[in-house]
């Protein structure tokens, strides 16, 4: 298996650490910083593509040229704004969205025929209902670990599967980076907590063997839906010596009987986009695709197995599951959708070169991994480009003209911290002028009003933002649909389809979700195909699905 990107290289702060081994008392957590060059307004243009006529619609709120929520009276536009809106909004056309799928298409396949760090191959898990039984899920996420025994009732015609579910018991600790060593203490760590968790409920008998379900959020070289390599690591973790290449089941189950004297039969191990896939497709028979997206963005599909068109590396079974990395795809949206301001977070949006592929390798010139997809759409990035717009018109005394220098000071110079998801979030989301004002003074500690006009290019600018985010997501979902078409030659993708999602962002952004169901919805792929889909939360999905994927490998 190809470990996943975040251990390969260093890149922005989320991107994780390059893989070390840590002798067993030591523990470090990285600190990338990001350094970006300053927004010049007036060296470049801001969009360099050429303009495009045709677009989109939505039948929500006409994602591509509505301003139908905001009150259009208070919106004081200017040539500046309007250029702005304009490199955001003008690529968003019926021809972009099918050159790009198939552009995006392209890739998929390209990354499947190679041994890339991309379209990773991992076993096959494909509910069918009528798993059931009771199991221990371990979820280790990168600050949070979580155990819950779960019961999952007998497949019933009178009970629906999502009431088929039970979590008996739940119970979560943190973990500072000062433990942040994955070594035989933390498997004992673990340990200690699972006992807890099995002392306090009735469900589990810790005098027979225990059926577990891992999620793991750390790449493994995977050898079995149930075994994998301890190798790499990542989000400020280290390796202890003592555990370095050695299987997880084997060490897991071992440390458990030594130190606990409890028996343990490891079922399955998943990342947490496989967990998301599990855990959906089992909940709804009608989910074809698993998404992640909050800081990240990813997909999770099944594939049938094709020696004309995969990688011998990745052929490890008649049926697959992908950890696509999808945020490392998208190198072309740099041709015809980035911006000025996606330039500050990531120069090489400016004239990409083209001179590598993303979902092949890091950059061969800075060793760094580029990741446009997740550049352009994830809850990081989004309120740090709105910051950058507002900074700019700050700069040109377009907006909060009757505050001083020093009051916009966290606008104008705080990276990403200065404008944050959850204010970028409200604002878009209320229609009440007053409460976003009351909410603006609240964060920045302002004692002046926030004027109605200074709202509504606020609200206009996030709208322009997501709905540009929501374009390239549902892109990629439109290219996933092609992929299926391609290599699952006897499932049927007509009606509607649903896909599994976790991550705030949808979850809080309804504008955002909207829009990419309509771009998907209202695109040529699906007329034609006659396919629609909706977005559907799995809630709690690292903890389910890795119930899920123990029922699946006990049958």
């Amino acid at each position: 298996m190809i470990p996943s990107i975040n251990t390969l290289v260093n890149s922005l702060p989320q991107y994780g650490t390059a893989p070390k081994i840590a002798k067993n008392d030591q523990a470090t957590c990285s600190i990338n910083n990001i350094h970006t060059r300053e927004l010049d307004v007036d060296a470049k243009s801001i969009h360099s593509s050429s303009e495009q006529s045709s677009s989109l619609s939505s039948p929500r709120s006409s994602p591509i040229s509505s301003t139908d929520s905001i009150n259009t009276h208070n919106l004081k536009t200017s040539h500046s704004l309007d250029l702005i809106i304009k490199s955001l909004k003008d690529p968003l056309t019926d021809d972009n969205i099918r050159r790009h799928s198939e552009l995006l298409l392209s890739d998929f396949d390209a990354s499947l025929s190679a041994n890339a760090i991309t379209m990773l191959a991992n076993y096959n898990i494909s509910p069918t209902g009528d798993e059931h039984g009771s199991y221990l899920a371990v979820d280790l996420g990168g600050s949070t670990l979580r155990v819950a025994v779960v019961d999952l009732a007998p497949q019933s015609e009178s009970i629906s599967r999502s009431d088929r579910i039970k979590v008996v018991l739940e119970e979560k600790w943190l973990i500072s980076n000062e433990y942040k060593v994955i070594n035989r203490s933390f498997f004992k760590f673990i340990g200690s907590k699972i006992t807890e968790i099995i002392d306090k409920q009735e469900t589990l008998n810790p005098s027979q063997t225990i059926k577990v379900g891992i999620t793991w959020s750390f790449p493994l070289d995977t050898t079995s839906h149930n075994n994998g390599k301890i190798r790499h690591v990542s989000k400020g973790y280290t390796i202890g010596d003592d555990v370095y290449d050695k299987d997880l089941k084997h060490l897991f189950e071992s440390i458990l009987q030594e130190e606990f004297d409890l028996s343990f039969d490891i079922k399955s191990i998943l990342n947490d986009s496989l967990a998301v896939y599990a855990a959906g497709a089992f909940l709804d028979d009608k989910m074809r695709l698993a998404m992640v997206l909050g800081t990240g963005f990813n997909m999770c599909c099944s594939l049938d197995a094709s020696k004309d068109y995969m990688h011998a590396s990745k052929l490890i079974d008649r049926k697959m599951l992908f950890n696509t990395e999808l945020s490392l795809f998208g190198q072309h949206l740099c041709d015809d959708f980035s911006t000025k301001y996606d330039a500050v977070i990531d120069n090489r949006f400016d004239n990409f070169k083209h001179h590598f592929k993303t979902y092949l390798q890091p950059d061969p010139n800075s060793n760094l991994i580029f990741q446009p997809h997740e550049l352009m759409t994830s809850g990081r990035y989004l309120p740090e480009l709105t910051r950058l717009v507002l900074a700019d018109l700050i700069g040109k005394k377009e907006i909060f003209t009757n505050f001083d220098s020093e009051e916009l000071n966290t606008i104008e110079t705080v990276k990403y911290d200065g404008f944050e998801g959850e204010l970028m979030c409200f604002i878009s989301e209320c229609d009440d002028f007053e409460a976003v004002g009351e909410k603006m003074r609240d964060v920045y500690h302002w004692d002046k009003i926030v004027l109605d006009s200074d709202i509504a290019i606020i609200k206009h600018v996030i709208k322009a933002i997501v709905q540009r985010a929501a374009f390239i997501v549902a892109n990629a979902i439109i290219a996933f649909f092609k992929l299926l078409k391609k290599y699952n030659r006897s499932e049927d993708l007509k009606g509607l389809l649903t896909i599994g999602y976790v991550g705030s962002v949808l979850n809080h952004f309804h504008s955002y979700r909207n829009s990419v169901i309509d771009y998907v919805n209202m695109s040529e792929d699906a007329r034609t195909c006659g396919y629609k889909i909706d977005l559907k939360l799995i809630e709690n999905s690292s903890i389910i699905g890795a119930a899920i994927g123990a029922a699946y490998y006990s049958k």
